[in-house]
């Protein structure tokens, strides 16, 4: 049993340029068997889609853009009748987010400091099942969700007009060549170690015997979030800096503060005052912020979510592998776009996430950075949740029609 592809943790492998991810319910009425059996029919079109394969095009070759595609359950699947395998403990326990207040945002989480957007009245991403395509090209992931659409759309029956899977919604975004954020400043480069992510990733053997099957596998968190510009850029450079915890410029981890107050980076960091190279190995070790005693630097960003608790393996350290895809999407209120991040996080338990958003002295009750009690103006509402959810994702089973067949049929 190994990892799903789709998770880029291995040394020297990046995450393709584009990504979409897609949310399927399973109709009413639907047994886990019909669900199955329909999910089968779509993962054997992702497979051709991944050779450069059209069902609409026989005989024709077209670029399959390195198309790769995970698949991940939500605890609703274990709800269906005759479903063949039990809803699995951590699932159950850290496997749903918040509804939004029906008319609108309300808490993500109790005791995070995310709240849904006001014009949120609907969590769309809880459903069934969730599908994660990434590619070098936009029409790989794009493509991947039209033929979804065809395959679904032959199966529907005439009496109902439903097939037994339902497209919901999905979210697309892609990756930035700057390594930088909407926020201007690098992003990701705390990023886990390649040698330390497995162990954060896996789901490690477990003595229940009804969840020998998931060891292996992995559980993908995906979150929406909506960023406020106009709030961070009526902020100081210093103060944006304080609360991310690194050098915009230069991306060097802040380490104190000296006897003037002025921000001081991380002892011989080699990009300071030039042009940050990420590629340059004398930067490895520049990468984790380092331990702070002031307190105005422990409230920042990269410290409240990058605590320097070791092994990574143990799911008390509560460091997740993080794979992020900024979105921009155009608004009819002023300035005409909204742009956001696709937080997407693999783990060997969501318990991990949970802790690192509800927990004091990491994000709780922060929504990016700061002091909770004392925010800047705006930095209470900086981040807002469009969209999140917890999924299994079951390991690859030689002999199984698609990962977590076992599931359903």
């Amino acid at each position: 049993m190994k990892l799903q592809e789709g998770i880029y943790h291995a040394p020297g492998v990046r995450p393709g340029k584009f990504f979409n991810i897609l949310f399927l319910r399973a109709a009413s009425g639907q047994n886990a068997r019909q669900v199955g059996e329909a999910f089968a029919k779509l993962w054997e079109i992702y497979q051709e889609l991944k050779s450069g394969k059209v069902r609409d095009l026989p005989g024709q070759q077209v670029p399959s853009g390195d198309l790769t595609v995970l698949v991940g359950y939500g605890a609703n699947t274990f709800k269906l009748p005759e479903v063949r395998r039990t809803l699995p403990s951590h699932l159950q326990d850290f496997g749903f987010f918040r509804s939004p207040l029906p008319a609108g945002g309300g808490s993500f989480l109790i005791g995070s400091g995310l709240k849904y957007a006001a014009d949120v009245k609907i969590n769309s991403a809880t459903e069934e099942i969730a599908v994660q395509f990434i590619a070098e090209t936009q029409l790989a992931v794009d493509r991947a969700i039209v033929e979804t659409w065809k395959v679904l759309s032959s199966m529907t029956d005439p009496t109902t007009e439903s097939a037994p899977l339902l497209i919901t919604s999905f979210y697309s975004g892609s990756q930035r060549d700057d390594k930088r954020s909407w926020i201007d400043f690098h992003d990701g480069i705390s990023n886990m170690k390649s040698s330390e992510r497995e162990g954060a990733i896996t789901i490690k053997r477990n003595p229940l015997p009804e969840e020998k099957w998931i060891e292996s596998g992995t559980y993908l968190a995906f979150v929406r979030l909506g960023i406020d510009l106009s709030i961070w850029q009526a902020l100081e450079r210093r103060q944006q800096e304080l609360l991310v915890g690194r050098d915009k410029l230069t991306g060097c981890p802040i380490e104190s503060l000296d006897s003037q107050n002025n921000l001081t980076v991380r002892t011989g960091c080699p990009f300071t005052g030039q042009a940050s190279d990420f590629s340059n190995r004398a930067f490895e070790d520049f990468k984790e912020p380092p331990n702070v005693n002031e307190l105005i630097l422990k409230q920042s960003h990269v410290q409240r979510a990058n605590q320097h608790v070791t092994p990574v393996s143990d799911r008390n350290s509560s460091r997740v592998f993080r794979q992020g895809y900024e979105f921009l999407e155009p608004t009819h209120t002023a300035p005409g776009f909204r742009t956001g991040l696709n937080f997407v996080s693999f783990q060997d338990t969501p318990e991990r996430l949970f802790r690192i958003l509800k927990q004091d002295k990491w994000l709780g009750r922060t929504n990016f950075g700061g002091d909770p009690d004392k925010p800047l103006p705006g930095m209470d509402r900086f981040l807002t949740v469009r969209a999140g959810g917890i999924f299994l994702v079951p390991p690859v089973v030689e002999g199984e029609l698609f990962p977590g067949s076992s599931i359903f049929i």
